[in-house]
């Protein structure tokens, strides 16, 4: 049952809430875009060092495993597991409960900072590699834009996560915006730019 069938609102109400609705949904989603990477527990990660690019180890599908060639205890195939609580994604290591605290796409743990960069991710059952080709990513994020002005929800959801992991990120200064795009030193005009790579790792 829904608002108009009751006789609560009449038919230009009830445009105007969906239009309100519909507006609110599409703010979020420009919100998201514009926002650092987020954990996500079906991706793969290299965890590095921010400061040296050292190789901590690999998170894949939430199970981290040092980088070491050591052999693990009898117990346990894995080091370590991520979890998602209501205060914070937490790295926990064998019986060390919440040692890593994970924000966005960096982690913190025993003092030291990692940056976590991902290597795969699982989307509709098929895992994917983070996109590094220019011209394929300039592709997709001009047809999710295409995709987000016609409210195509099914087009846009099915072009982001390829956008979200890749190798390229929207340009800080020009937000890949027509008018200050093409005058852009720091994207040389294309909109985009190479996310950034932990100091060790330029």
């Amino acid at each position: 049952m829904d608002l108009l069938s009751e006789g609560l609102i009449d038919e230009l109400e009830q445009f105007d809430m969906n239009e309100m609705a519909d507006a609110a949904y599409w703010h979020a989603v420009e919100e998201l875009q514009s926002m650092p990477g987020q954990y996500r527990g079906a991706s793969s990660y290299d965890v590095v060092h921010i400061d040296n690019g050292e190789l901590l180890g690999t998170i894949s599908r939430s199970i981290f495993n040092f980088a070491k060639s050591e052999p693990r205890g009898a117990y346990s195939g894995y080091d370590g597991k991520v979890y998602s609580e209501p205060d914070g994604v937490w790295l926990s290591l064998g019986i060390s409960r919440r040692v890593g605290k994970i924000a966005g796409l960096a982690m913190e743990m025993n003092g030291c900072r990692y940056r976590l960069i991902e290597t795969e991710r699982m989307v509709d059952g098929v895992t994917h590699h983070p996109l590094a080709d220019a011209d394929v990513y300039r592709a997709l994020v001009d047809a999710a834009q295409v995709a987000q002005e016609e409210r195509d929800l099914r087009a846009f959801e099915k072009l982001r996560p390829h956008i979200e992991s890749a190798a390229f990120c929207i340009c800080p200064e020009c937000l890949d915006r027509f008018g200050a795009r093409d005058d852009c030193t720091t994207c040389a005009g294309k909109g985009f730019v190479t996310k950034p790579a932990p100091a060790g790792l330029r």
